[in-house]
């Protein structure tokens, strides 16, 4: 074996040690935001999606998009910390969900971050 392979073979042998006892948590480096303010310049105006779904917050409070085909319609508020919809499409009521940013990509996590969580991409 050559000294250059022999320096891959360590190098490789290392990272993989690494990686095995260094677990990487994608969810740590997700930022809850917090305020009305910070969710209204991070996520207001921008097209989410999930999967081949996509939801809209407007400004004027309002929620637009398409959810499994169908129009998604509803109206949001922040309050106490939570990004507040009500739908009048798809299962109109009301649920208040914790939001969290990491560049592009938001997780939601409903009932007050103690329900079902998935992730939206901004394109």
């Amino acid at each position: 074996m050559t000294i250059r392979q022999k320096l891959a073979s360590t190098m490789l042998a290392a990272c993989t040690a690494f990686l095995f006892t260094n677990p990487v948590n994608a969810a740590d480096d997700f930022v809850r935001i917090s305020d009305g303010n910070e969710f209204n310049q991070l996520v207001v105006g921008r097209k989410l999606y999930l999967d081949k779904n996509y939801l809209v917050v407007k400004k004027n409070g309002s929620v637009k998009g398409k959810f499994g085909g169908k129009k998604l319609n509803g109206a949001w508020e922040w309050r106490d910390g939570y990004w507040c919809r009500t739908l009048t499409t798809h299962s109109k009521d009301t649920d208040c969900q914790l939001w969290e940013v990491n560049g592009n990509q938001f997780t939601v996590t409903r009932d007050r971050g103690k329900g079902k969580g998935f992730t939206y991409i901004a394109k």
